[in-house]
């Protein structure tokens, strides 16, 4: 589980960051409260205007949510997009209901379950009002295109083994072709 948890970190930095944020996955790099060292996650949000929205699954608990609230300047990837930005949880119910209908509106049946089983209730479109305050969400304000703190490199180092490979076999095939074939 948690190699599959650290997929979507190795897939920006093999470069394919792009991919990720067709389906809403960018990397947050928050520093760390007590290392002081940059932290990556890689997590689901949704973007409304300048503001990207991310919702904790586990309430306070999560160590990219504590980073947060200890030094709220953190750096996001968006594909091959970053910026800075500054987070702040949101505390009006009115914004928390509206954050969660956009992220209800890719399924709305899938993120049902997922809400549900985040703050241990039912939820739907008519109960989502009422229990939109049980959420802990982050709104993350971009402020700038300049990183203060490191995003993940892309690194294409991959690509060169990769386009020999396919040269190379290219190449044999060619040769192959090419061959003379022998008659009986």
């Amino acid at each position: 589980m948690r190699l599959l948890l650290r997929l979507p970190l190795f897939l920006y930095r093999i470069g394919l960051g792009h991919l990720l944020d067709a389906i809403f996955i960018m990397i947050l790099t928050t520093r760390g409260r007590q290392s002081g060292k940059a932290r990556h996650t890689a997590i689901e949000y949704r973007r409304h205007g300048s503001k990207i929205y991310v919702l904790s699954g586990w309430g306070t608990q999560p160590d990219w949510f504590k980073n947060l609230l200890a030094d709220p300047l953190a750096t996001i990837q968006l594909g091959h997009h970053t910026f800075s930005a500054l987070a702040d949880p949101v505390t009006d119910s009115a914004e928390a209901l509206r954050v969660l209908n956009l992220f209800r509106r890719v399924a709305p049946w899938r993120y049902d379950i997922v809400l549900g089983k985040m703050i241990a209730d039912d939820v739907n479109a008519q109960s989502l009002p009422d229990l939109s305050q049980r959420f802990t969400i982050m709104r993350l304000t971009i402020i700038s295109d300049e990183p203060t703190l490191p995003g993940i490199r892309a690194n294409w180092l991959w690509l060169w083994p990769l386009l020999l490979f396919f040269l190379v076999g290219l190449a044999i095939v060619l040769t192959l072709s090419k061959r003379p074939t022998e008659k009986s």
